[in-house]
């Protein structure tokens, strides 16, 4: 475990709002530096200590609060997932490992994203662009702003320094960011709300939404098919969680299936 020392005082004001912090740990050395060294020409970045386990985060996070845990699955004693579960006050993640199976696993603790090693910089890049957008939003959306309720049909979500409109029959289905969400809409276009999925589920109509996982909520109207394990909207396959399997079959088909004999 290395604790970076902290450079901040030699930054300008403007870049230091601009910074995002992170913590990075994987065991593998020749990986991490690999990583490391992607990492190093995206600007606006301060890592704040690399680890070799997922033991050491959990102890390094004790002294920083970062914005973003760049983090490997497989680790000794504890995985990168088990170490997500564990925290009460959880980053933003990225998982990079060697594995593309552990994928489901990873966004159900909210990563906003799962890289498979070889990592191409391009991709990494992608990631960090991500966070960056995500830590934004959350810095320019004061609390209980990021999602407003309008009426029975639509909904308000802040977007910069307004609010925008959106019905919920534009609505195809939502993902969950841990502290955000997105929101897909049938025309194609993506938003980001600052809000998570727990509260927004309380918010939206039960008539017309319908929670099939820990990642994902969809518009019951745009489903196109579904059975135990999946949900289709259209050419969109979504998963449905094990614990989740029977209420969405019960909510979705109930009494409406045609009968063979009545």
């Amino acid at each position: 475990m290395e604790i970076i020392p902290d450079k901040k005082s030699s930054f300008t004001i403007e870049m230091i709002n601009e910074t995002l912090t992170y913590i990075i740990a994987d065991d593998d050395p020749i990986y991490r530096e690999t990583t490391l060294q992607q990492l190093s020409l995206i600007p606006n970045l301060q890592c704040l200590a690399i680890c070799d386990s997922a033991v050491d985060v959990n102890k390094v996070l004790r002294k920083f609060i970062p914005d973003l845990l760049i983090l490997d699955i497989e680790m000794p004693n504890l995985t990168g997932i088990e170490l997500a579960k564990s925290l009460t006050v959880l980053p933003m993640i990225i998982f990079i490992t060697s594995h593309s199976r552990y994928a489901a696993d990873a966004f159900e603790v909210d990563a906003i994203d799962y890289l498979v090693k070889p990592v191409a910089p391009h991709r990494l890049m992608r990631a960090i662009e991500k966070a960056r957008q995500l830590q934004d939003l959350k810095n320019a959306v004061a609390g209980n702003e990021g999602f407003k309720k309008e009426n029975e049909d639509s909904f308000f979500i802040k977007e910069k320094s307004s609010y925008l409109k959106i019905n919920y029959a534009e609505v195809l289905y939502i993902e969950s960011l841990g502290d955000f969400v997105n929101i897909f809409l049938d025309n194609g276009d993506k938003k980001i709300a600052l809000v998570n999925m727990k509260n927004l589920e309380q918010q939206l109509p039960e008539s017309i939404f319908i929670r099939i996982s820990r990642t994902h909520m969809l518009n019951k109207q745009k489903i196109t098919s579904v059975d135990s394990a999946s949900a289709s909207l259209n050419k969109i396959q979504l998963p449905i969680g094990k614990t989740y399997a029977d209420y969405v079959m019960q909510e979705i088909i109930g009494k409406n299936a045609i009968k063979r004999f009545i």
